[in-house]
């Protein structure tokens, strides 16, 4: 069967042009081996913390931040959005979410600063329901509370860290633990069965009444992002009731619980509207001539399988998702064999420092596009006409020193569309 566009790749960027080429009335199917970045999701959706190269806090108004960005970088992927689709994709985000139950919340052009699992502070502009009350930290007494055998979140080591960057603040936060053993007979403790258990009614009844004689007043408490799989805006208001505090919940390591819910939300939302997923399996070849891809060929146990359309989504993600590959000192895109930016020779590819101010080289490797998102050669040749390149595949980009990675992906998933749209 052919489809009017083909998407590859099942990360944010990935479910964010499906989403929205369904909603645009287009015949779609999505295409992913596996979540892609979305399982070290932190949470938020980071548009823009850090611009330019010397800015050592956070931005709290983000418009003039892009402003200045997409002015003084005509490449990055933001100047090829804009900043009035920025916008949009980023209301389109939120629409996914019901407003009465697990949602996103905040504002696209302002910067909400969160608490993190490492007692670091992270900015954010739209944040889940669930992880919002953080911002309180600053000003709120606070307990931090972990479990013995989850061994994701230490928040000991949170609290202490977080006292230290706020001493200055009055930020007051301390640390308790509980030991599941205690309250609950399941053997397994990793991130997934702990948020099923959050589920339970019995379970978090158990929680809450450990925790109650533990408080020493504190108004708002803090838990690992495991607060539930489906129910967690329930969840989290339960709690609440419960324990007559504010609640709310911090990133920990992978894999990230609030990725695996944006995930399945996605992923039903596409369902719903008709379209395709196929998870789990490779997308192994291209069939492509003449600048113009007819198809694309997904390796399944059963067989190859081809899938054939007028339009293609390559969101396969960077070095992390395995969009980008590193081969005999060269980083290649394997899929397409389309040409890589990067920096000339290895030893330029990181700096000296760990965390250098300026970012590391490497981190800016990625695809070449002109202003529509199509891959071109170094002389603005469009490569392969009908095929967009999205998310964290783009090159001249830092997202972990801008923090922009969730930004770029939900706003460049939904710029292709809007360009094949209007094409």
């Amino acid at each position: 069967m052919k489809h009017d566009v083909v998407v590859v790749g099942a990360g944010l960027s990935g479910f964010m042009a499906a989403k929205t080429a369904a909603e645009s009335g287009l015949s779609t199917v999505l295409l992913g081996k596996g979540m892609g970045a979305i399982q070290v999701f932190p949470g938020g959706i980071d548009l823009l913390g850090y611009y330019p190269e010397d800015a050592v806090t956070p931005h709290d108004d983000v418009r003039l931040a892009l402003k200045r960005l997409i002015q003084e970088r005509p490449d990055h992927p933001y100047a090829r959005v804009g900043e009035q689709d920025i916008e949009r994709a980023l209301q389109s985000f939120c629409d996914l979410f019901p407003p009465d139950g697990y949602h996103y919340t905040g504002q696209w052009d302002k910067n909400i600063m969160l608490p993190t699992a490492m007692g670091t502070m992270r900015p954010s502009c739209l944040v889940p329901s669930t992880m919002i009350a953080g911002r309180k930290i600053v000003s709120e007494s606070t307990l931090l509370v972990g479990f013995d055998e989850f061994v994701d979140f230490f928040p000991a080591y949170a609290a202490r860290s977080l006292n230290q960057w706020g001493r200055e603040m009055g930020l007051r936060a301390r640390a308790e633990s509980i030991a599941l053993s205690d309250i609950s007979q399941r053997g397994d403790h990793k991130a997934a069965a702990l948020a099923a258990l959050f589920e339970d009614d019995a379970f978090r009844n158990k929680v809450a009444s450990r925790i109650d004689k533990l408080k020493r007043g504190e108004r708002l408490i803090g838990f690992p992002a495991v607060m539930g799989l489906v129910h967690a805006e329930t969840v989290r208001a339960d709690l609440e009731a419960s324990l007559g505090a504010e609640v709310f919940e911090l990133p920990t390591l992978p894999p990230s619980i609030p990725g695996i819910r944006l995930f399945e939300m996605f992923k039903g939302r596409l369902r719903s509207a008709g379209v395709p997923v196929h998870l789990g399996f490779e997308v192994v070849s291209a069939i492509h001539k003449n600048r113009r891809c007819t198809g694309v060929v997904l390796k399944t146990p059963s067989g190859a399988r081809s899938f054939e359309s007028d339009w293609f989504v390559l969101a396969t993600g960077g070095l992390l998702g395995g969009g980008l590959r590193a081969e005999s000192g060269r980083i290649v895109e394997p899929l397409f064999g389309l040409p890589v930016e990067q920096p000339e020779d290895r030893d330029g590819r990181f700096r000296e420092a760990l965390f250098p101010r300026e970012g590391h080289p490497i981190h800016r490797a990625g695809i070449r596009t002109n202003s529509r998102l199509n891959p071109v050669d170094d002389g603005g040749r469009v490569l392969v006409e009908n095929l967009f390149v999205v998310g964290s595949l783009l090159g001249h980009h830092d997202a972990w020193y801008e923090q922009s990675g969730s930004g770029v992906a939900v706003t460049t998933g939904f710029k292709a569309i809007r360009n094949l749209m209007e094409r």
